[in-house]
């Protein structure tokens, strides 16, 4: 024990201080790394179902998937979701994965899934039923929507969008907005994409 402690002693301040930064660095990188294999798993899974095709089945819901994935692949308002499901719309609540949100809720697990898939699933089905529009419970568009999403959302048509943007709509409905900018290469970028439709969204909006 005296020799661990005569070990401790002997190291240098600037030993421990860089100790002290590799920790930090390991800090911030690992939940980033899992960050960036979380997207690698979001976007591989989109492309191997063809989800800018739009018109999913429920039946690809999976338990790591966010409300916010969910409610853009399938174009469903965060806002019907929240209600549909009696979540909090909490920016938290939208960003964590199903399974980890149902854990917190305390909804248990149903033939091996969490509860919250199957209520989730049923929202969808019900929304395509009978489609609400409940506005951008966000307030304003943000990059990471689709112009379906927003459609939908806002209740003004994709058509007009696509029309009032001068850009396509085939194949283009369901892309989020930053790859729909690089799709279509888009004047001015992503960041132009959403200003010029965020204006479209508030032109409507004022109308009487």
């Amino acid at each position: 024990m005296t020799y661990i402690i005569d070990k401790i002693k002997s190291i240098s301040r600037t030993q421990i201080f860089a100790l002290i930064l590799i920790i930090i660095g390991l800090a911030i990188m690992i939940p980033k790394g899992r960050g960036m294999l979380d997207f690698y798993k979001e976007v591989q899974y989109a492309k191997e179902h063809n989800f800018k095709a739009g018109n999913l089945s429920p039946d690809l819901l999976r338990p790591w998937m966010t409300i916010r994935y969910i409610s853009v692949a399938y174009a469903v308002p965060q806002k019907y979701l929240f209600d549909a499901a009696n979540i909090q719309p909490r920016k938290e609540n939208s960003m964590i994965a199903l399974n980890r949100l149902n854990s917190q809720m305390g909804l248990g697990v149903a033939n091996g899934h969490p509860v919250l898939m199957d209520l989730i699933r049923a929202a969808i089905i019900k929304y395509r039923a009978n489609p609400v529009v409940t506005g951008l419970i966000e307030r304003k568009v943000t990059d990471w929507m689709s112009v379906q999403y927003i459609a939908n959302s806002t209740g003004i048509p994709a058509e007009t969008i696509f029309q009032d943007l001068g850009i396509p709509m085939d194949g283009n409905a369901y892309l989020p907005l930053n790859a729909l900018s690089t799709t279509v290469n888009y004047s001015g970028g992503p960041r132009k994409l959403v200003l010029d439709i965020q204006k479209i969204v508030d032109s409507h909006a004022a109308q009487p």
